[in-house]
C-alpha cells in the first residue's frame, strides 16, 4: 500500500510560474487528511519552501521535507534534523580552484542563506530563487568555515559542464543537474532516495510504500527506488525511460491527474 508521496518541486509539483494550483493543493490536502505522508523533495533549503508547506498545510508532527536534494531531512515546523550530509570549506577548495580555472560560477548553500562567491563573478542564481533565500556576496577567502548542504553552478549548460569536470571533483561530489542551467555539487552519497530512506525508516515504511513524482536527473534515485515512480510529461528522456508510470505536465496538473486516478478521488 502507498503510504508516502514524494514530490519534486520545480517543473513537477510547481507550475512554470512557480505555483501550486488549487486543484493540486486540494488533492494533496485530501490525501494528507486521509493519513498519507506528503513529502516535498527539493534541492532548496527548507526556508525556501516554507510558503508551499504552508499552502499544503504540512504542519503536523509527522510532516517532514527532504531538502538539499536528499542531504537534509527536517521536520517542517520545528526544523528538527532527522538526517544530514554536508561538506565543509576545505572540501570546497578543489571545486573553487576548478571554477577559477574554467570560469564558472559557484553559490554555496548553508541552512539559512546562500553565499555567492564573488571571485568568480555574480551568477544568476539569486534571481532564479526570487527572494526565497537571503544572499551574501563573499570572496572564497571570507567564506565562513562551517558545514554546507551543497554548491551550485547556475547559468551554463549543466550537462556540458558536468561532462568536462575532472575526476578530482566527480569522485568526491555527487554531481547532478537539477535544471538544464543548474548543476549541483552534493556531499558524497547524497541523493533524494537516501533522504527518503532515512524518513521511511523513521516512519516504519519502505520503498514499497512510496510513490514519487519527478522530471529531472536529480529525481532518478527516488523514482527508480519507489514502488510507483511517475514521470511528468515534461520530464527529460532519461526519467521517462526509467519509470513505469507517466502523467501530464506540471502545467496541466499532472500530479493531481495521476493522484485522482490512482486513489479514485
Amino acid at each position: 500500500m502507498i503510504t508516502t508521496i514524494a514530490l519534486d518541486l520545480d517543473n513537477t509539483l510547481l507550475t512554470s510560474e512557480k505555483t501550486i494550483t488549487a486543484r493540486t493543493a486540494t488533492v494533496l490536502k485530501k490525501l494528507h487528511t486521509a493519513g498519507k505522508q506528503i513529502v516535498l523533495c527539493t534541492g532548496r533549503p527548507i526556508k525556501a519552501i516554507a510558503p508551499f508547506l504552508k499552502q499544503l498545510e504540512l504542519n503536523q508532527e509527522r510532516d517532514y521535507a527532504i531538502t538539499f536534494n536528499g542531504g537534509l531531512v527536517q521536520q517542517n515546523t520545528t526544523g528538527k534534523v532527522l538526517a544530514r550530509t554536508s561538506v565543509n570549506k576545505a572540501n570546497l577548495q578543489p571545486l573553487f580552484e576548478q571554477a577559477k580555472q574554467r570560469g564558472f560560477y559557484l553559490d554555496v548553500l548553508g541552512l539559512d542563506q546562500v553565499y555567492a562567491i564573488t571571485d568568480l563573478g555574480k551568477s544568476p542564481y539569486e534571481e532564479m530563487l526570487k527572494g526565497l533565500m537571503p544572499f551574501s556576496d563573499v570572496s572564497f577567502a571570507d567564506l565562513p568555515d562551517q558545514e554546507y548542504g551543497k554548491v551550485v553552478t547556475a547559468g551554463p549548460d549543466a550537462k556540458q559542464l558536468q561532462a568536462q569536470l575532472p575526476s578530482q571533483i566527480t569522485d568526491f561530489f555527487h554531481v547532478v543537474p537539477s535544471r538544464t542551467n543548474l548543476l549541483e555539487y552534493l556531499p558524497p552519497r547524497t541523493d533524494k532516495a537516501n533522504g527518503l530512506k532515512a524518513l521511511l525508516d523513521h516512519t516504519g515504511a519502505t520503498f514499497d510504500n512510496l510513490m514519487a513524482f519527478g522530471d529531472q536527473e536529480n529525481d532518478l534515485g527516488m523514482l527508480t527506488a519507489a514502488k510507483v515512480g511517475v514521470a511528468m510529461a515534461n520530464a527529460i528522456p532519461a526519467v521517462k525511460a526509467a519509470t513505469k508510470y507517466a502523467t501530464k505536465s506540471n502545467d496541466e496538473d499532472g500530479v493531481a491527474v495521476f493522484l485522482e486516478d490512482y486513489f479514485n478521488l
